[in-house]
């Protein structure tokens, strides 16, 4: 943990670029060899097309540190209520009500969730069920709606939509609860003795199914398949399967070793395995799986998640040194660990599952330092901008990176409100106790 404190705190004197352009196509994630934690070397000044961009410790638009906290949270506002907002792009609507909740607008008025209902939801009959069964296609027209099993009905149940009130104020329309069971029909086990027929799609469904079950649903189920389905085997699943992901890593960790990060076991996963130890996380926290030493084996994913902290932001300092063109993926890349980090560990801590030490504690204040000034740094150089980010949503090879930003910054954003939201906590929790 010293370590990452170290480049957390070196990463808070990031690269200001006044003028570099970023309309380069996406390129894919430089390679960099195995990473130790000394520090990168940084240059005063560099250029990039004849543009000059500087070092500097305060990111473009702020004149002091106490500026940095209220407008990079405006920048994020802005980015979560102008682009997660749009009728036109189901998944992002799916995020702005992760951040906002239920009762979020999408840009004509109506609630995202109704848009989502209204716009996006099929129905067809399945095997073992009366009438058409809901669900939310992956596609729908060249419209992207659930790359991820289930990120909507996740999204649902997680906010605190009732599980028995229909989805809308519609005629006809479903409930939460009749979304969730046709979601468990539609389970199919994967081939050759593998309990999920995708590894990287497991944890949206295992999450939605516990916190369900905790808000009162059937804790077993039968698929259309015909197999009888427990929540509690698959909570199990979904730990014995990120368990085997973070294996080499644990391993390294004893062993006193770094890790080469080459797209495997946890780095091949959706957003570095950030969804699916939230949704190991989210089944715990309703003591789901029912196992031994179920909060020990929690706490030791979430130690080596934050062991990660120094590999992940020196590669992308370091790849910001040799890669100065891809700065606007690569800071994004940054904000999408650390953001999604924040998340999880808050969501953890809110559970009971974890607690920070002071050490820990530190960290996290280092990885929101380094997340805001990454902020705004990519709206100093107007990646943010609304004429930008359409321009990105319109192009091939932009597509991919708008859809990131937008995500990115409500996983941020989120983040970062509960953490705010426990530094109250924790603050209550300390305070003296004042005789009446």
């Amino acid at each position: 943990m010293r370590e990452s404190i170290l480049l957390l705190t070196i990463g808070s004197l990031l690269v200001q670029l006044l003028a570099a352009g970023c309309g380069q196509e996406q390129e894919p994630e430089p390679q960099v060899e195995a990473v130790s934690a000394e520090k990168p070397v940084l240059n005063k000044k560099r250029t990039f097309k004849g543009r000059e961009y500087t070092i500097t410790p305060l990111p473009p638009g702020v004149r002091t540190l106490g500026e940095v906290r209220s407008k990079a949270l405006e920048v994020l506002d802005r980015v979560v209520d102008r682009e997660a907002s749009k009728v036109g792009n189901a998944w992002a609507l799916a995020h702005g009500i992760l951040v906002r909740g239920p009762d979020f607008k999408a840009s004509d008025g109506r609630r995202a969730v109704d848009v989502l209902v209204d716009d996006y939801l099929l129905a067809e009959p399945l095997a073992g069920a009366k009438g058409l069964q809901p669900y939310f296609p992956k596609l729908k027209g060249q419209v992207r709606v659930e790359p991820h099993t289930d990120l909507i009905l996740k999204t649902f149940v997680e906010v605190g939509m009732p599980l028995d009130e229909p989805l809308t104020s519609r005629a006809g329309s479903p409930t939460l609860e009749r979304l969730l069971r046709s979601s468990r029909m539609r389970f199919v086990s994967g081939s050759e003795g593998s309990f999920f027929a995708d590894v990287d799609d497991v944890a949206w469904s295992a999450q939605a199914w516990c916190q369900a079950v905790y808000k009162g649903a059937a804790p077993s189920w039968r698929t259309a398949a015909g197999m009888t389905l427990k929540v509690d085997d698959v909570a199990r699943e979904q730990l014995e399967l990120i368990e085997r992901e973070y294996h080499f890593i644990q391993r390294a960790r004893a062993a006193g070793e770094t890790v080469e990060k080459r797209r495997q076991h946890i780095f091949a996963h959706a957003c570095g395995g950030a969804h699916l130890l939230q949704g190991t996380i989210a089944c715990a926290a309703v003591e789901m799986p029912v196992v031994d030493s179920l909060e020990s084996r929690i706490k030791q994913l979430i130690d080596a998640y934050l062991w990660r902290i120094p590999l992940e932001v020196s590669l992308v300092d370091r790849a910001v040194q040799s890669s100065p063109r891809l700065i606007p993926i690569l800071l994004n890349q940054d904000i999408k660990f650390l953001g999604h980090g924040l998340e999880l560990l808050a969501k953890a801590e809110l559970a009971g599952l974890w607690t920070p030490d002071a050490e820990q504690l530190v960290a996290l204040q280092g990885m929101e330092d380094r997340l805001l000034n990454h902020v705004l740094q990519l709206n100093g150089i107007k990646v943010y901008d609304a004429e930008k980010m359409t321009s990105l949503s319109k192009r091939e090879h932009g597509f991919q990176l708008y859809l990131d930003l937008v995500g990115d910054a409500c996983h941020a954003r989120l983040g970062l409100q509960l953490q705010e939201r426990l530094r109250v906590r924790r603050g209550a929790a300390s305070a003296p106790l004042i005789a009446d």
